[in-house]
């Protein structure tokens, strides 16, 4: 892929929100391109913003329903320079579940509400009041996926669109995220009630687009999920992951200075991906994640031209909602591994943004794409001190590309993954 003098985090909002249509409906050829095995998982109902552009601040109440449409990758949710970095293999679909029907789901057409939402999502995901959800018509065999059809009644206002009111229901696993940090600050002696998902915990996936769980083979009762192929799941990992770099563009822009992966699957995926690049601790992805959870983990980013060292410590804990016994065993492991992160001078607390001090590197994702002023604009600092501008690089825009596409290319070089990666959902 060309390069451009775009940053990488507003390049990123430009590329994934039309890249499930782009490879299901524009790919040349009589073959399906692999990633088209999303659109198995059905339509489901959806919502654009009632206004055009961006709102401010936070999240928006009132919205325009649009009907049942296949869904959009996602891109990291949170602020791009938070200095954790939640980790899953791909986004969850809650809506295929019967009691979760009545989620929405964001369709824009303008990319800076499609940049916005995942700014500002949180810890939450906006549905329908199921008061609102049956007086529309929701439920039954008709509107259950993959093949349900049923669009809701919404009576249309006097400019033609369906307004309704969105609820932001909190989702059980970003509570962890956040009961983390509440303990984190509890820990460290830091103030209560400042640290928040969103602000100093970001969360993305490896594949960027949804589906109620990442399985392969045939679908099974009673769910019925469907599964990938072989063939898809190498095409799938092969376009997102390892061709357009989806994450990896994102991680070297963030740059946590902490990454947190739960769940053994995608413990064992991420280190198998990533193998050749762990300065300490030497994880394997056949290591149990109860292993995991003991030792240290640094994952090294690579040198800057000065010879600082950029690396984050990597932490591993059980799926809080997937494997609750489990996570209520390994929690006390996590919390003392963010604890020594942040001993370590990895996580520190920023009096004057009272959140916790971001990594090293710019930004311009906010002001860029119209969500609003950046709240830490005053701390970011570039890789690069001063930075070097040559001809094909335009001064203040983009000023750290070039260096986290040479840190990225470094670092892709001297990967080595390991066999048998993406396994199913557990």
């Amino acid at each position: 892929m060309a390069s451009s003098q775009i940053p990488v985090e507003v390049e990123l909002a430009f590329e994934l929100m039309p890249c499930q249509a782009e490879r299901v409906a524009q790919t040349p050829g009589p073959a399906r391109h692999a990633c088209s095995y999303f659109r198995e998982w059905g339509t489901y109902h959806s919502f654009d913003y009632k206004t055009a552009g961006s709102p401010k601040p936070g999240m928006q109440t009132t919205a325009d329903y649009v009907g049942r449409a296949p869904l959009v990758p996602e891109m990291l949710s949170g602020c791009r320079k938070a200095p954790l970095m939640a980790v899953g293999i791909n986004p969850n679909l809650p809506g295929w579940w019967a009691p979760l029907r009545n989620s929405l789901n964001p369709l824009f057409d303008d990319y800076r509400q499609y940049a916005h939402y995942f700014r500002w999502r949180g810890t939450s995901k906006p549905e329908l009041s199921k008061a609102d959800y049956a007086a529309f018509g929701g439920g039954g065999p008709g509107d259950a996926p993959p093949d349900g059809t049923l669009q809701l009644k919404v009576p249309p206002d006097a400019d033609g669109d369906h307004p309704l009111n969105l609820l932001w229901r909190a989702q059980q696993m970003y509570l962890e995220y956040q009961g983390l940090l509440e303990d984190l600050a509890q820990a460290m002696g830091w103030p209560s009630g400042r640290l928040a998902v969103g602000e100093d915990l970001s969360y993305g996936n490896m594949v960027a687009c949804p589906s109620a769980k990442w399985v392969t083979g045939k679908p099974v009762p009673p769910d019925n999920l469907p599964g990938m192929t072989g063939t898809q799941k190498t095409g799938i990992v092969s376009e997102c992951f390892r061709g357009r770099k989806y994450f990896l563009r994102q991680l070297f822009q963030s740059l946590p200075s902490v990454i947190v992966v739960f769940s053994q699957n995608t413990a064992s995926t991420f280190i198998g991906e990533l193998q050749g690049r762990f300065s300490k601790g030497d994880p394997k992805s056949t290591d149990t994640i109860e292993d995991l959870t003991n030792g240290e983990v640094i994952l090294h980013y690579g040198d800057l031209p000065d010879g600082r060292p950029l690396d984050a410590r990597v932490v591993f804990g059980p799926h809080p909602t997937g494997n609750p016994a489990a996570w209520a065993a390994g929690k006390p492991k996590v919390l003392a591994q963010l604890v020594a992160a942040a001993q370590q001078g990895r996580l520190t607390f920023n009096t004057a943004t009272r959140r916790l001090a971001r990594p090293v590197g710019s930004c311009a994702f906010c002001p860029v794409l119209d969500i609003g002023p950046c709240d830490y604009r005053t701390e970011l600092t570039p890789l690069e001190l001063p930075p070097t501008l040559t001809a094909d690089r335009i001064p203040g825009i983009g000023p750290d590309k070039a260096m986290q596409q040479a840190l990225m290319g470094a670092f892709m070089s001297n990967l080595n993954p390991a066999p048998g990666l993406w396994a199913d959902d557990a």
